[in-house]
């Protein structure tokens, strides 16, 4: 029995500050704090809060709809015609959509906030979240803080250039064959008499 107690002591001792922070497998107060500091340092809530304002004034612009009816074929007709009976539905979808998407958004946006900073105060230890923060409050992490949506976007247009014209047509290749299983899998219904 002694032996086994030996043998752990320098385990014990060796764990990581987090394992010892953490009392019934939540992290410790301080663990939390350290966590929320990071969290509120890589997306401060002002930002977040100007984000979410911005996603839901491009939903009330129908944006939203655009997106999920934007392959439609009598969308696509009426979006090329583009009158203003077309411009006016849009805009009386876009709102109903807001209103009822927009508190959702905000307590989606509070539970993710909730949920990271229960991550990252699971995941690091203290010392570890204060590097984190000390490294994007330096020059260097302020401009990669700044910078990342800027380097996401020219990623994204390489990937797009690049792989989008080739997806389109392996889709259209892809087209019959898939039409072919859907009629086998719905096929059609007998014409009414």
């Amino acid at each position: 029995m002694r032996l086994l107690a030996a043998l752990a002591l320098p385990f014990v001792s060796t764990q990581p500050a987090l394992a010892q922070a953490q009392v019934s497998g939540q992290p410790s107060a301080a663990a939390m704090a350290s966590a929320t500091v990071l969290v509120d340092t890589l997306t401060p809530p002002a930002n977040s809060k100007s984000g979410l304002e911005r996603q839901l004034a491009g939903v009330r612009q129908g944006n939203l709809l655009r997106t999920q009816l934007g392959k439609n074929p009598r969308f696509i007709e009426a979006a090329q015609k583009n009158t203003p009976a077309f411009a006016a539905a849009m805009a009386r979808m876009g709102n109903l959509q807001a209103d009822a998407l927009g508190p959702i958004y905000t307590e989606m946006q509070g539970a993710v906030r909730t949920s990271s900073i229960q991550a990252y105060a699971s995941n690091f230890t203290i010392e570890e979240l204060n590097a984190a923060v000390s490294f994007y409050r330096t020059a260097v992490g302020s401009k990669l803080l700044r910078t990342q949506p800027q380097v996401a976007a020219q990623v994204n247009q390489v990937v797009q250039r690049q792989y989008a014209p080739r997806l389109q047509a392996a889709q259209q290749l892809l087209a019959p064959k898939l039409d072919v299983e859907l009629k086998t899998l719905f096929p059609p219904l007998p014409a009414a008499k």
